[in-house]
């Protein structure tokens, strides 16, 4: 049976567009300008807004966020922005010739080279379905090293007094290569900071359960 496509009002698509926007736009003119006209009720404005703030940037906006923009002017019958809204995913296809994904944006250097901002709340999405998968409130009572691995890389999971640390690896030449400069918190229950003596102990407890399960690792610090 094919899902029906959700028809959302011009505030519900921009308050999605604002949800999804990567943390590096956050601080941007244009973004806070938006948030400020959608707590106002100003459904136009904060539409403009966004689109400046793409103009502003010159970054390439994914196909998702144009079409909602222009869906929604179409909307409000603002018909030169909806034209210009759409004029944009052309220019994607044309400059960068790939798409980018919802809650992403690329920014172009080169033809050979591309950076991309992702949005936190979907990372955080993809975090929870990965955890779902890898039944991980299981370890939260199960205190010790865990390993969950999806075919060259997976996650080490971590669980003592309650709380669970996350340090992503992918298999290296030499065994597991350890992301370990990138662990700043506890995940589960609830994200906290780790403090440097939890994190020195996190690397022990890791050291020790190479040792046991004969796994060879390398820290990336």
């Amino acid at each position: 049976m094919k899902q029906q496509k959700i028809d959302l009002t011009p505030e519900q698509t921009i308050r999605r567009l604002v949800d999804y926007m990567p943390d590096f736009y956050k601080t941007h003119k244009q973004f806070i300008n938006c948030v400020e006209y959608l707590n106002h009720r100003e459904w136009e404005l904060a539409l403009e807004s966004l689109i400046e703030l793409a103009d502003e940037t010159e970054h390439y906006f994914s196909e998702e966020f144009w079409f909602g923009l222009a869906d929604s002017a179409e909307k409000m019958r603002l018909s030169d922005k909806a034209d210009y809204c759409r004029k944009q995913i052309k220019k994607n296809e044309q400059h960068i010739k790939t798409t980018t994904p919802f809650g992403w944006t690329t920014i172009k250097y080169d033809d050979t080279l591309f950076q991309h901002h992702i949005s936190e709340k979907l990372k955080e999405e993809w975090s929870t379905t990965r955890r779902e998968k890898d039944n991980v409130h299981e370890f939260l009572t199960k205190e010790g090293v865990h390993l969950k691995s999806q075919g060259r890389s997976g996650f080490l999971y971590i669980s003592e007094k309650g709380k669970i640390a996350e340090v992503e690896f992918e298999l290296g030449i030499n065994g597991l290569i350890l992301y370990f400069n990138s662990l700043t918190n506890w995940s589960l229950p609830t994200k906290q900071i780790l403090m440097a003596d939890e994190k020195q102990k996190i690397k022990i407890d890791i050291n020790n359960w190479a040792l046991k399960t004969k796994n060879a690792i390398e820290f990336d610090d």
